[in-house]
């Protein structure tokens, strides 16, 4: 598991990806895709802060790890959702549980924290939605930017995108060198035909 570093909040996210067992890279790259580092982002869907967290989310999480507990009366607000350490810690926790659920299939957690898990699960992989697809491929992306290489899952599904590239380019190149050797026949077949 690789820390990160020269990022914001790069200690804590360091520290809650090993805490959760998360390398922090994926955590780095959702943060960055969700709220691009800042702690008072808020949707028009009302998720908070950096990991642009919803309450029933916070709500859910909070009741399973015991998060904020103790540190005031009451329902979790906005003070909660905006404090950096709490809602990456939040975050983190939530995006841990995708993890574990999806397995070696990060695309799929990721997905899931954007559109939920009912959706992954109702269509079996990345649902058809613009904004997932969009958002798991920024993810993807702002991961390849934090560490230097693709994700794991991502780095197969790129090596395919790259063979299906070099395929298509082999085909063109086989469909244009039969056209000319088609042509040159055709030539030298009509000037004997005609002699």
């Amino acid at each position: 598991m690789k820390e990160v570093s020269g990022l914001p909040y790069a200690d804590k996210i360091n520290q809650t990806g090993r805490a959760y067992g998360i390398n922090p890279e994926i955590i780095a790259a959702v943060i960055k895709a969700e709220s691009s580092f800042h702690p008072r982002a808020l949707s028009k869907a009302g998720a908070y802060g950096l990991m642009q967290v919803i309450p029933g989310t916070w709500r859910l999480v909070n009741s399973q790890a015991k998060i904020c507990n103790g540190r005031h009366e009451g329902e979790c607000g906005s003070d909660c959702f905006y404090d950096p350490d709490l809602n990456i810690t939040v975050g983190t926790y939530y995006l841990s549980q995708l993890i574990q659920r999806y397995g070696v299939h990060a695309e799929l957690a990721v997905a899931a924290y954007n559109a939920g898990p009912g959706a992954v699960d109702k269509y079996g992989g990345i649902p058809p939605y613009t904004e997932t697809t969009r958002y798991v491929e920024q993810v993807v992306a702002n991961w390849c930017e934090i560490s230097g290489h693709w994700p794991p899952g991502a780095a197969a599904a790129k090596k395919w995108e790259q063979a299906a590239l070099m395929l298509v380019w082999v085909i063109m190149v086989t469909v244009v060198a039969l056209f000319f050797v088609g042509k040159q026949l055709c030539c030298r077949y009509k000037s004997l035909r005609w002699r």
